[in-house]
């Protein structure tokens, strides 16, 4: 008879369970999936109270401070004209993020666009252009 008083104890237990989707992923309470999505613009300001200018991933640019919370729950802890660095806070991966100014120079996109003239004279390579009725 004992026996059985245990049973319907434990009954009911499944019937407490949360139900879950399994097929859901798991909720991003960190949100570090949006940390590829935002841009650092830069800095202005004084050297000691600097303002960073940082577009979040829907295209909104946001002011902020070192210290300031971001609503993702991140904190910014180093601001410079070079970069910045947040924060994500404890439990979530990676515990800190770095976003490096954009437009600084970028030696592929930046070099000229006309060569300088060969020895002969001309710009390119040799016959290297055709055009309709010219050899």
């Amino acid at each position: 008879m004992r026996l059985k008083w245990w049973y319907w104890l434990l009954f009911p237990l499944p019937l407490l369970a949360v139900e879950r989707d399994p097929f859901r992923p798991p909720v991003d309470r960190c949100r570090t999936a949006q940390l590829s999505q935002w841009r650092y613009g830069g800095a202005v300001g004084d050297p000691l109270a600097l303002i960073g200018i940082l577009q979040d991933s829907a295209g909104k640019w946001r002011r902020v401070r070192t210290e300031t919370i971001l609503p993702a729950g991140w904190r910014v802890t180093l601001l410079t004209a070079e970069k910045i660095t947040i924060l994500t806070g404890p439990g979530c991966e990676p515990a800190q993020w770095v976003w490096l100014r954009k437009g600084i120079k970028n030696d592929a996109m930046d070099k000229p666009a006309v060569s300088a003239p060969a020895a002969d004279g001309r710009r390119g390579k040799k016959g290297s252009s055709r055009v309709a009725g010219h050899r």
